[in-house]
C-alpha cells in the first residue's frame, strides 16, 4: 500500500502513526454519541456477554433483520448490509470484491467503521481509495482479525494482529474500548461466522 495513502488515513483521523505503533491510543467516546444514548456497561472480563455500547441503540429494534438476534443468524457481510450505519463499509466491501470471501470465512472479527468514519476520511481520499482495488483491499484488511475476539481480550488489552499484518492495541475507554485510534461504539455483535465491533474511525495501521 502506498505510504501516501497510509498517511492520508492517519491525517483523516488526526492521529500519529508513530504514536499508535508505540502505545494504545486514548480516543474518548464522541460527545454526541455519548449524549444521545444510554450508556451501557461493557461485558465483564471472562464472559461472552451481550452487545454493548451507546451505538447499539442505532441498530434496528424490530423486524428481525439488522437486530442483534437477526444478525446472529446470517454471515457477516450479509449481516452488516442490514445495518444502516454500515452502508458505506458494505459499499467498500462490494467494490473490493470481498463480500463472498467474508461470508464464507470460518471465523473472523471485524472492527467495522461506521458511515461517519468514512465521512471523516474525506471525499477526495475516498475517491482515491475506491479507484484502486488493491489499496482498498489492503485498508479493509486493517479492520479484520482472524478468529472471534471476545470483550475479555479487549479488557486485557491483548495485542491483535490484523489480516493485513498490522497490529491493533485495545485500551479501556469507559464504558467501552478504543482500538488504536478508533472508539468502539457498539461491540460484541455476533453474526453466523464473525463478531463485529462497530467503530467511529477507520483503524489506523500499526506495525
Amino acid at each position: 500500500m502506498p505510504p501516501r495513502l497510509i498517511a492520508a488515513v492517519a491525517a483523516a483521523v488526526s492521529v500519529s502513526l508513530a504514536t499508535v505503533a508505540c502505545t494504545a491510543s486514548t480516543v474518548p467516546a464522541p460527545k454526541h454519541e455519548a449524549g444521545r444514548a444510554v450508556r451501557v456497561k461493557a461485558p465483564a472480563p471472562g464472559t461472552l456477554g451481550r452487545p454493548f455500547g451507546t451505538g447499539c441503540n442505532q441498530l434496528p429494534r424490530t423486524g428481525g433483520a439488522g437486530t442483534p438476534r437477526g444478525l446472529a443468524k446470517v454471515p457477516v457481510e450479509t449481516a452488516m448490509a442490514q445495518v444502516p450505519i454500515l452502508s458505506e463499509l458494505v459499499h467498500a466491501i462490494a467494490l473490493a470484491g470481498l463480500a463472498k470471501t467474508l461470508n464464507t470465512a470460518r471465523s473472523l472479527t471485524i472492527f467495522a467503521p461506521d458511515n461517519e468514519a468514512f465521512g471523516a476520511f474525506g471525499a477526495s481520499n475516498l475517491r482515491a481509495l475506491y479507484s484502486t482495488r488493491s489499496d482498498l483491499i489492503r485498508v479493509l484488511t486493517f479492520q479484520i482479525v482472524a478468529g472471534r475476539v471476545r470483550p475479555a481480550e479487549l479488557a486485557r488489552q491483548k495485542v491483535l494482529t490484523t489480516l493485513g499484518g498490522t497490529r491493533i492495541y485495545p485500551s479501556k475507554a469507559p464504558p467501552s474500548y478504543n482500538v488504536n485510534n478508533a472508539w468502539v461504539s457498539c461491540g460484541n455483535l455476533p453474526t453466523a461466522n464473525a463478531t463485529v465491533y462497530i467503530v467511529n474511525r477507520l483503524v489506523v495501521p500499526a506495525t
